[in-house]
């Protein structure tokens, strides 16, 4: 839990950090090195909200809450930048890459959970 709290601070303060501005000529392919970067810092998110809260009953359910709280964190960062920051802006493309990130980590959990699982199976 401590863990999650520190990532959850750490993303708010470069999300709303007003000297900090992505390069725009970065870039990966046709997809701007921000939009990446936006992916991986929510999918991060989403693996350490599952691993903190998903237990043995309710999986389902709360790896759709999972889902859902960190693309409203997502999207609520990027609303907060308009309304508290003067040098950042609200950008619908970095709010779409925090939910591809959300949904992209969940499906990396729950991946490497059940390769775990199948893996402690046939060493049985």
């Amino acid at each position: 839990m401590r863990l999650l709290s520190i990532y959850f601070i750490a993303l708010g303060f470069l999300s709303l950090n007003p000297w900090l501005r992505p390069d725009p000529h970065l870039a990966v392919g046709v997809v701007g090195w921000d939009l990446v970067d936006h992916a991986i810092a929510y999918g991060l998110l989403s693996i350490l909200l599952l691993s903190t809260f998903v237990k043995q009953r309710r999986q389902l359910s709360m790896t759709l809450m999972g889902v859902l709280v960190c693309s409203l964190i997502g999207v609520m960062f990027e609303y907060s930048q308009y309304w508290f920051t003067s040098t950042r802006q609200f950008s619908f493309y970095d709010a779409i890459a925090n939910i591809f990130g959300s949904v992209l980590g969940v499906a990396a959990f729950w991946g490497v959970k059940l390769w775990l699982f199948a893996n402690a199976e046939r060493a049985k």
